[in-house]
C-alpha cells in the first residue's frame, strides 16, 4: 500500500465515505488530491504536505483538468440524495461521470473507481436510482478506462445519516412512524467500504467489474429500528405505514423546509437494497454487524476512535 510515487485523486472527499477513506489513506505515503465543493470541511488535511485540497466546481472542466494532471488513480464518490434547483440527480450521477471520463482521457489517466448505488436500474421508478444506472452504464462502456464500480447498500458508522437519524428519533420520539417498514437493506460498515476501495485501487482483477457491497445480515427497515430501540434500552411504539400512507407521509415530509425524506427516497425504498451474490467482491472484510455496532455505540459512546478523529486530533484541530 505504501508508495510515495502514486497520486490518488478523490472527488467528494469531504463526505461520509470520503472522510473515512482519506483518513485511512493518510496513513500511507500516497500523494492525495482532495476535491470537494465544501473545502472548509477538509481544510484540516492541509497540515499534511502529501495532501492537496482543491475547490471543486464541476462546471469548470478546464480547471479540473489542470488540477487532475499527473494523477494515477481517480476515485469518484460524488453523489446526492436530494435534488435541488441547482443540482439534479442527472447532473451529478450521469453528466459528471461523462465529463470526468473525458478529462481522464485528455490527461491520460486510466484508473477510475466509481461509487454507484445498489439497486440502480433503468426499470425502477426512483430518479436517484435511474441516474445512478445511467452513470454506471456509461462508465462501464468506456474501454480505455480501467474501471471498477462499487455499489454499496446503506453504510453505517459514526457520521452516517441513515442510522443516526433513526437513533435520534428513537431517543426523542415515543412513537416512530415508519414508511415502507418491509424495505430490505444489507448494511455495511464504513471502514469495510474504505478498505475495499483501497484494496481495489491497483488490483487488476477488479478492472472492468461491477461489485455489490453489503454486510453479513439482511434487515427490513422495521428490523433496523427495533435493533436501535433495543440497543438504546428504550420502550418505543413503531407505527408501520402501508404503501399508500407511506407515499403520503413522504410527500408531506418533502414539503418541509429541510429535506429529510422525499417521494423519490420512498421510491428507492421499493427496491430491495441487498447484494446479488453473482456480483459480490472477493475481498474479505470485517463484517462489523449492525447489532454489535449499535450495542457498542449506545448513548453516543463510540465503538472505537475512528481514524478520521484520530488524524484530526494529531493535526491539533
Amino acid at each position: 500500500m505504501i508508495n510515495s510515487k502514486k497520486t490518488i485523486a478523490i472527488f467528494g472527499a469531504s463526505g461520509f465515505i470520503g472522510s473515512s477513506l482519506v483518513a485511512q489513506l493518510s496513513q500511507s505515503n500516497y500523494h492525495l488530491k482532495l476535491f470537494s465543493r465544501n473545502k472548509e470541511k477538509i481544510k484540516l488535511f492541509t497540515v499534511d504536505p502529501r495532501i492537496e485540497v482543491f475547490d471543486f466546481n464541476l462546471n469548470d472542466i478546464e480547471q479540473v483538468k489542470k488540477d487532475l494532471n499527473k494523477t494515477d488513480v481517480v476515485i469518484n464518490l460524488l453523489g446526492i440524495l436530494h435534488q435541488s434547483k441547482k443540482e439534479s440527480f442527472d447532473k451529478i450521477h450521469h453528466l459528471w461521470p461523462i465529463s470526468l471520463t473525458k478529462i481522464m482521457k485528455e490527461t491520460s489517466i486510466k484508473r477510475l473507481i466509481h461509487l454507484g448505488a445498489l439497486g440502480s436500474g433503468s426499470n425502477v421508478s426512483s430518479l436517484y436510482l435511474q441516474s445512478k444506472a445511467l452513470g454506471e452504464s456509461y462508465l462501464i462502456k468506456q474501454k480505455y478506462l480501467d474501471i471498477t464500480i462499487l455499489r454499496p447498500s446503506i453504510i453505517f458508522g459514526a457520521k452516517d445519516n441513515f442510522i443516526n437519524m433513526f437513533k435520534f428519533l428513537v431517543k426523542w420520539v415515543p412513537m416512530i412512524i415508519l414508511l415502507s417498514p418491509q424495505s430490505k437493506f444489507q448494511p455495511i460498515y464504513i471502514e469495510d467500504v474504505s478498505n475495499i476501495l483501497i484494496k481495489s485501487m491497483f488490483d487488476k482483477k477488479t478492472f472492468g467489474k461491477v461489485y455489490d457491497l453489503g454486510g453479513s445480515d439482511i434487515y427490513t427497515l422495521k428490523d433496523i429500528v427495533r435493533l436501535i430501540i433495543k440497543s438504546e434500552k428504550l420502550n418505543r411504539i413503531i407505527i408501520p405505514l402501508n404503501k399508500s400512507l407511506s407515499y403520503l407521509f413522504a410527500f408531506s415530509m418533502e414539503l418541509m423546509p429541510i429535506k429529510i425524506l422525499t417521494r423519490d427516497n420512498w421510491r428507492s425504498m421499493q427496491v430491495d437494497n441487498v447484494v446479488n451474490n453473482e456480483h459480490s467482491i472477493h475481498y474479505r472484510y470485517t463484517f462489523m454487524r449492525l447489532g454489535r455496532y449499535l450495542d457498542q455505540n449506545k448513548q453516543n459512546t463510540p465503538l472505537m476512535r475512528s481514524r478520521y478523529d484520530s488524524f484530526r486530533s494529531k493535526s491539533g484541530r
